[in-house]
């Protein structure tokens, strides 16, 4: 398909494109008939019918608002101890714990995941903590205090 027209050849290109549409449309809907004959034929539920656009202008263009997407926000929680002191606490009262010990310890705690990636990172930054590795093709580290 050439990448610029004259002004006569756009009709006729918007034309095929609608009727290639059309065609495309009325395929699909084949195609998932006959899946629902499948999976009625294997003794499943009948396949829920594809999802399609209605021809035309867009219903946001129509005039009907769009829905707002709701997004979860999640709330600051605040703890007594912090998530470092808490890992410190762990380490010294656990000898060298691995990366899974100490978040499943943070876990129970009530704490989420990432902070007990970042409180780890964060100590072992300051050279507080030593990291040592579980070995060759295993995944976690052993966690000694400095």
């Amino acid at each position: 398909m050439p990448t610029s027209f004259s002004a006569t050849e756009i009709p006729n290109q918007i034309q095929q494109l609608l009727e290639q549409r059309d065609q495309l449309t009325s395929a699909i809907s084949q195609i998932d008939r006959t899946l629902a004959k499948v999976t009625a034929a294997l003794g499943g539920e009948t396949a829920p019918a594809a999802i399609t656009k209605p021809a035309g202008v867009p219903a946001a263009a129509k005039g009907v608002p769009a829905r707002p997407v709701k997004v979860k926000t999640r709330k600051r929680t605040k703890f007594a101890i912090s998530a470092t002191d808490l890992v410190l606490q762990f380490i010294q009262a656990n000898k060298s714990p691995t990366t899974k010990e100490i978040t499943q310890h943070l876990v129970s705690e009530g704490r989420s995941t990432g902070a007990v990636s970042n409180a780890l990172s964060v100590l072992t930054k300051s050279k507080t903590l030593k990291r040592t590795p579980l070995g060759k093709g295993i995944m976690g580290s052993k966690y000694s205090l400095a």
